[in-house]
């Protein structure tokens, strides 16, 4: 290769890396100093909207935005093939023009994959989530419910009929009035300084090979407090009874609707999924049902749901490349597959050691209860869900964009809106695990069992009551209950 297309390709290659400065190796400088004042010029209008963004909150999530991404990319691409080809001009063998057809394809290949990320991501978010609010959420005095109607005793035919022994009654706060009438709860009816509350409600469900409908074994209600990095995770047992349903939405009530649902609160999703009619306002019956069930037992507001099957949960997992979770106790289990044609996923771990979890392992470690039970479960669960949002890897996210991608696509569902996603990303991110109070409904909650299948009934009151303490008063929560921080527990 002659000198002269030596020199040149050198050129191309160093406006490829900061354009215009190929030109001022080869003798341009106007040119060059124009190009480098132009990079520079980009670079500081991105880094001062960076800075503004970030003072100011993350952009909405929309089309447009997608559109100036995609036209900021075309014009930066622009920008440095012109400056590549220009600073390479010269070649004259076929061996140089081969390297600059290299040089430009190199160039090219970011900005190409740039735009793909930029529209699959757009594409998948908007599969995902929501177009607007739910209507599904039940009515609220701030972050507490209004009313709750108290629904009346029923004795079916698998419970103890009204003339056999009862146990003695448990005193609860009356539901026909709104929560703060009542003198068995915290006086105050929001929380202190006013600042405002997201709830979300998360759900798992066992969906998969073998498993008919979707059961939603994991449920765990988070509420997060905006500004100050305070947040509550209340985790809710899936054998509960006799829970009662959400109130009216907007005065009525679908004919047929049970005031009880009379099974497990796990079996609620797939219930309300083939009742439809009955539980309208969202986007999935099923997360309608326990959005609004989860919202009257406890007494507070639920925002939105984000649930995952599985399948989805394994697959995120390996996605982020994995978990490290500091191991507690003795596990030595296979739990259900998640897909056909796979072994179950097998546990073998030992208390003391931290261990790097990946996808089909992470789910048979917060799934086994072999040796325990399901309170230990969700307490387990609740900690592998921290350190999973604390370990995330931005570079592994976009190494693994691809499969995650088609993974979130089928296997999440949620009625978080769209152009409510960069808020939530920041509330999230903002949560500190020492100030995060975590609480199980174990069976200090559990008022009764039914006589002919042992399935516990809820304390209604006593979890209202937890409820409001955690949030209102957390020091006082932690002193009468023990409850610790997510730091602490995990």
């Amino acid at each position: 290769m002659a000198e002269p297309s030596r020199r040149a390709l050198l050129a191309g290659f160093l406006s490829m890396l900061l354009p215009g400065a190929g030109q001022l190796l080869r003798g341009a400088r106007r040119r060059g100093i124009v190009l480098l004042a132009a990079s520079a010029s980009l670079l500081v209008v991105l880094l001062a909207v960076v800075a503004w963004r970030g003072r100011a909150g993350l952009p909405v999530l929309d089309r447009r935005l997608v559109a100036a991404l995609l036209a900021l990319d075309l014009a930066l691409l622009g920008l440095r093939l012109f400056a590549v080809v220009d600073a390479a001009r010269g070649t004259r063998t076929a061996a140089a023009r081969v390297v600059l057809a290299a040089l430009v394809l190199a160039t090219v290949l970011p900005h190409a994959a740039a735009g793909y990320v930029t529209v699959r991501s757009y594409d998948v978010l908007e599969t995902v989530f929501a177009k607007e609010e739910p209507r599904d959420v039940l009515p609220s005095q701030g972050l507490f419910v209004q009313a709750l109607a108290r629904p009346p005793l029923r004795y079916p035919g698998i419970a103890a009929p009204p003339s056999a022994p009862r146990p003695a009654p448990v005193e609860e706060p009356r539901y026909d009035q709104p929560l703060g009438g009542s003198s068995q709860v915290l006086a105050r009816a929001q929380p202190a300084a006013g600042k405002p509350w997201t709830t979300i409600l998360l759900l798992g469900t066992d969906e998969g090979p073998g498993n008919a409908g979707a059961r939603t074994d994991t449920m765990i209600l988070v509420a997060i407090q905006h500004g100050t990095g305070r947040a509550v995770a209340f985790g809710i047992p899936r054998n509960f009874v006799e829970v009662p349903l959400g109130g009216e939405i907007d005065g009525t009530e679908p004919a047929g609707k049970p005031k009880r649902f009379e099974q497990p609160l796990n079996g609620l999703y797939g219930f309300a999924r083939t009742q439809p009619a009955l539980f309208p306002g969202g986007r999935d019956p099923g997360a309608t049902a326990l959005k609004q069930a989860v919202s009257t037992m406890l007494g507070v507001r639920v925002d939105y749901y984000a649930l995952v099957n599985l399948l989805g949960f394994a697959d995120l997992v390996d996605g982020l490349g994995g978990v490290r979770i500091l191991v507690k106790e003795r596990l030595v289990d296979e739990v259900t597959r998640p897909a056909w044609g796979e072994p179950k996923p097998r546990i073998d771990v030992v208390p003391g050691r931290r261990y790097l979890f990946y996808g089909r392992e992470a789910l048979a470690y917060v799934r086994s209860r072999k040796a325990s039970n399901d309170y230990t479960r969700m307490a387990r669960q609740r900690c592998f869900l921290s350190a999973m949002a604390g370990q995330l890897d931005p570079v592994r996210l976009l190494r693994n964009f691809p499969g995650l991608a088609r993974t979130v696509e089928t296997n999440v569902s949620t009625d978080v809106p769209l152009r409510r996603l960069p808020a939530l990303i920041r509330l999230v991110g903002g949560i500190d695990a020492k100030r995060t109070l975590t609480e199980t409904f174990g069976k200090t909650y559990i008022a009764s069992r039914r006589k002919l299948d042992n399935y516990p009934l809820p304390k209604l009151g006593l979890m209202r009551t937890a409820v409001r303490e955690a949030i209102l008063d957390p020091e006082r929560a932690s002193a009468s209950r023990g409850l610790v921080s997510a730091g602490e527990s995990c």
